[in-house]
């Protein structure tokens, strides 16, 4: 198999071993050069969802995890009733991709030392960053970790989508000041996006609906795949 690419047929044909394999040759060349790593491996799943595989990066001061391959994806993808444009899209080539450019992103974040702390920024895609600032005041009694998001190209996009977007924890109901109410759904600490499964027309779609965008069908199951581009 060529570097950076992956043949549908010949990547059905290699067992757990050999996949794993693939992907652990395929992060050491996309993280080739970068000094502070010493070890790539990958990590499987538990028994039963063996292919909810994560891509471990050992360093000089620890090691970094990050999801690499989903179940759902793996049943996907050589699955050959489903279109082969979906398939596609759920390359093992394009998840080794993002699973190296977001390790990359946490590889070495400069912190600095300030008055109320020690602060840094990560970058968590493109034109969106987050920063975290950890404060201890003996004066206070306190110890505080705050976050702040900043997004460069919100666009037109609305408030509430943004939130939805970045929040992590429980469903809550918000209420504004003129009695209107909003659902933030839960949101788990994982890096993932939902998607749709229709076991009508066998297509997938981002998101989570209750009837397939392509042939309006109900008969959709909700999974949670490593995504293209996220947080």
């Amino acid at each position: 198999m060529e570097e950076g690419h992956i043949d549908i047929d010949r990547w059905c044909e290699l067992d757990l071993a050999g996949r794993r394999a693939w992907f652990v040759g395929e992060l050491e060349r996309l993280l080739d050069g970068r000094e502070e790593v010493e070890t790539v491996w990958v990590e499987i799943g538990p028994i039963g969802h063996e292919y909810d595989l994560t891509g471990v990066v050992e360093t000089d001061v620890g090691r970094l995890r990050t999801p690499l391959w989903s179940h759902a994806r793996a049943s996907v993808f050589c699955d050959e009733s489903v279109h082969e444009a979906n398939r596609r899209q759920l390359s093992p080539a394009e998840a080794a991709g993002v699973a190296a450019d977001r390790l990359r992103r946490r590889l070495a974040v400069p912190y600095e030392l300030e008055s109320r702390g020690l602060t840094f920024t990560l970058e968590e895609e493109a034109g969106v960053e987050r920063t975290w600032t950890a404060e201890h005041s003996i004066f206070r009694k306190r110890t505080a970790v705050v976050r702040e998001d900043k997004v460069q190209t919100a666009g037109d996009l609305d408030v509430r989508d943004l939130l939805v977007h970045f929040y992590t924890g429980p469903s809550v109901r918000l209420v504004g000041p003129d009695g209107e109410a909003f659902l933030l759904p839960a949101a788990p600490e994982a890096e993932g996006s939902l998607t749709i499964l229709c076991h009508a027309c066998r297509r997938w779609s981002p998101g989570s609906h209750e009837r397939c965008p392509d042939c309006e069908s109900d008969a959709v199951e909700t999974v949670v795949a490593v995504p293209l581009h996220r947080r």
